[in-house]
């Protein structure tokens, strides 16, 4: 049945809508609006995952958009912010 999903688009705001869907409930601990999250909210900074959780995100991204990531050219910090990730996510799965 999971073949049958529809593939999403890969675009910056998809990409930011399945993180925050995926770590909802943590960022909702902390009191945040998941509206008001900024761009260069870091989920590992703010303890939403841990350096486990960074390979488990990535794995997440790969699976849902069906997509394979190289972030070799991802600035290290970038690959936590939920905007920076989620753009380079999208450039570089519409460059293949």
């Amino acid at each position: 049945m999971d073949s049958m999903r529809q593939v999403k688009d890969v675009t910056p705001d998809n990409v930011q809508e399945f993180l925050l869907a995926r770590y909802y409930e943590p960022i909702i601990a902390m009191q945040l609006s998941l509206t008001e999250i900024p761009d260069d909210f870091d989920l590992l900074l703010s303890g939403v995952i841990d350096s486990f959780g960074i390979l488990e995100m990535i794995s997440a991204i790969e699976a849902e958009f069906r997509i394979q990531l190289d972030l070799a050219l991802l600035d290290a910090e970038d690959i936590t912010r939920i905007g920076p990730l989620a753009r380079y996510v999208a450039e570089n799965a519409n460059s293949r």
